[in-house]
């Protein structure tokens, strides 16, 4: 169901990690974007730059971990 909205790595195979990071990434910066903003009475609060970091250092650790652990499982089995 979900298969259509999956993004490509590097290798051609459809990846959900990379998927959840592209998508993860581009809510974090329209948080930021909209931070501090009000749209009919609903206040965004301030997105302050170490929530940034913080937000997109998750989505990078989970990223790059699954792809170490999984390119070192594809070396043992070679």
């Amino acid at each position: 169901m979900f298969e259509k909205l999956l993004i490509k790595d590097t290798g051609g195979k459809k990846s959900v990690t990379m998927t959840a990071f592209v998508y993860g990434f581009l809510v974090v910066n329209a948080k930021l974007i909209l931070s501090g903003i009000t749209v009919a009475g609903f206040k965004m609060e301030v997105f302050t730059g170490g929530e940034y970091a913080a937000a997109l250092a998750a989505l990078g650790a989970i990223y790059t971990l699954r792809r170490h652990f999984n390119g070192d499982q594809k070396e043992e089995n070679k």
